[in-house]
């Protein structure tokens, strides 16, 4: 792998630091992250394991009408998962990465924001400024930041970032972990465009999840429920930012095909009761956004 001119922060540390830092941490935990052979800083260099070319999306495409063997892969993805949340906070160091941390303001540049900003005007070419959306925006960060944070955060645990070899799984894409909330990868894995769940399995697996996560932490399950689907709309919001601009600004026309179905997730969880006073928001997502 090579990151020549890789992002960093104020402080000097780059993406490539959070990569190393957070494979070996990761990997200190027994979870299956490539193993970094040797890496040259200066020049961006990583030599490490390859972990195969099978994505759990093609795995999964593969299992269509499959229902039972879906819910069993996906169980072995949440047990992963529940290993990483709860082991991977334990000694983690956020310094060491370039990672800003997962709150509100966080949600508000680069979740709703970036969904305003690179979606609804980069991509649509929509003419909505900010302060219409400003206020409604700013009381669903509010309410996502009040979700107990603390355990590790993936932020982009998806099936293209999990690869499936010899039974097992394989980890990519984790250089932008940081501590949060735990519904976040969830919502991350259940909402993946990529494969678009049906709603009948994605409460399942979140039936699943949470018998899963109280063997290793203690979490209200009612109050986890319950602050899912406005953490999980930030993550709905940050996809179509990120599809938005990867499609619009760097012409990555492969992300154009996933929008589609990116926005039917967004739009399933703002039809739900509790988003009934975020009209404006509605007003855009259900009438503005046409011909998608």
């Amino acid at each position: 792998m090579i990151n020549a001119q890789p992002p960093q922060d104020q402080r000097g540390v780059t993406e490539n630091d959070s990569f190393l830092y957070i494979a070996r941490h990761l990997g200190s935990k027994g979870l299956p992250v490539p193993a970094i052979y040797h890496h040259d800083r200066e020049r961006g260099w990583f030599l490490m394991e390859d972990l195969g070319d099978c994505h759990l999306q093609t795995e999964v495409m593969g299992m269509k009408g499959d229902r039972r063997r879906l819910i069993e892969t996906y169980q072995r993805v949440i047990d992963v998962l529940v290993m990483i949340q709860v082991e991977g906070r334990k000694g983690f160091d956020p310094a060491l990465t370039h990672n800003a941390p997962y709150d509100q303001g966080f949600m508000l540049a680069w979740e709703s924001g970036y969904f305003h900003s690179a979606f609804l005007k980069g991509y649509l070419g929509l003419d909505i400024a900010d302060e219409e959306l400003r206020d409604e925006l700013e009381e669903l960060a509010r309410q996502a930041a009040e979700a107990p944070a603390g355990y590790f955060l993936y932020r982009d645990f998806q099936s293209r970032n999990i690869m499936v070899r010899d039974g097992g799984l394989g980890l990519l894409d984790f250089q932008g972990g940081r501590l949060g909330p735990l519904q976040y990868d969830l919502a991350s894995l259940l909402l993946d465009p990529y494969v678009e769940l049906d709603r009948g399995v994605q409460e399942e697996l979140l039936v699943y999840y949470l018998g899963r996560i109280q063997e290793r932490a203690i979490v209200d399950p009612k109050g986890f429920q319950e602050q899912y689907p406005v953490v999980a709309l930030h993550r709905a919001m940050q996809i179509l930012g990120a599809f938005g601009f990867l499609t619009k600004a760097r012409g990555l026309e492969f992300f154009r095909a996933y929008i589609p179905p990116a926005l039917r997730s967004l739009r399933t969880f703002l039809q739900a009761q509790q988003f009934d006073a975020y009209k404006k928001l509605k007003k855009v997502v259900f009438e503005e956004i046409k011909g998608i």
